[in-house]
């Protein structure tokens, strides 16, 4: 995950504190000699204090030091995913593969199955749902809304934002929730309507990056996702939507896994609805 890992670093980097992009330079120069290094070892090398390397491993999505040493090591012999010049299409599709598959992997290892199953019970109990995202993030946050509906949740998602905020105050705190969907979890449209949940104490459930940012400290419970922010080309943000995907699917399907039977009879009767109306 050396080029996933180095690509985070960089969208990260502005975030970080002096010490921490010390922190940074040396894994991203040094990720082959990683080994089994502790904490307290790579603060000794790097004259750094034992508290930098850890906040350092929290602010790159990481609960554990270790998860973060063992992703790098694990790692560095892997196959190169930067799409150059000279690469064929079928090529290029290889190495989308190997992208996808870092995500997916980075993804898995940001959700803590406490985290997942909290969200799940919030999902699975409320009445009223509004799902929220901004530009790009509305058609994820729109394919989740959709989800849900196919379980038989009363849900709504709405790309307007004062139409969004119109709505939130038909909801209730005790069975309403508001999920916002920000892959980086900085979109003042996104914490703007969390903090107008949180206002009017309805919980929120966010699927956001896994770095700290403003909507996750808003938030009731979070889902972690990995968002890379170079742009500067169409490839580096190829596949960031992949892990945006497994989240929402784990979502539904832990919801899902809460009530199979009542689920499953809600779904079919959603889908002979649907195809009756087709007819």
């Amino acid at each position: 995950m050396i080029a996933l890992f180095t690509t985070r670093v960089k969208s990260l980097y502005p975030k970080f504190t002096m010490a921490e992009r010390k922190v940074a330079d040396y894994l991203i120069m040094n990720g082959d000699d990683v080994g089994e290094v502790t904490s307290h070892e790579l603060a000794k090398r790097l004259d750094v204090g034992q508290s930098t390397v850890m906040r350092f491993s929290k602010k790159m999505g990481y609960s554990m030091f270790g998860e973060m040493i063992a992703d790098i090591s694990s790692s560095a012999d892997g196959p190169c995913t930067e799409i150059k010049d000279e690469d064929s299409p079928l090529m290029v599709m290889g190495k989308l593969e190997g992208r996808y598959c870092d995500l997916l992997r980075a993804a898995i290892a940001s959700n803590r199955e406490e985290s997942l199953e909290e969200a799940a019970r919030m999902v699975d109990e409320a009445g009223n749902i509004l799902c929220y995202g901004y530009m790009e993030s509305f058609l994820l946050a729109s394919r989740l809304c959709w989800s849900l509906v196919g379980l038989g949740k009363n849900a709504v998602c709405d790309e307007d934002l004062i139409q969004t905020k119109r709505r939130l105050r038909l909801l209730g705190p005790e069975k309403g929730l508001v999920i916002v969907l920000s892959k980086s979890g900085e979109k003042a449209e996104s914490v703007g309507v969390a903090k107008a949940a949180i206002d009017r104490r309805v919980p929120v459930l966010a699927i956001c990056d896994a770095s700290d940012n403003p909507l996750s400290k808003l938030a009731t419970s979070c889902l972690r996702v990995v968002e890379v922010a170079d742009r500067s080309t169409p490839m580096t943000s190829m596949g960031v939507d992949a892990s945006v995907m497994l989240v929402i699917d784990t979502l539904i399907a832990s919801v899902y896994q809460r009530d199979r039977r009542g689920y499953a009879g809600t779904y079919r009767e959603g889908l002979v609805a649907a195809f009756s109306e087709r007819r």
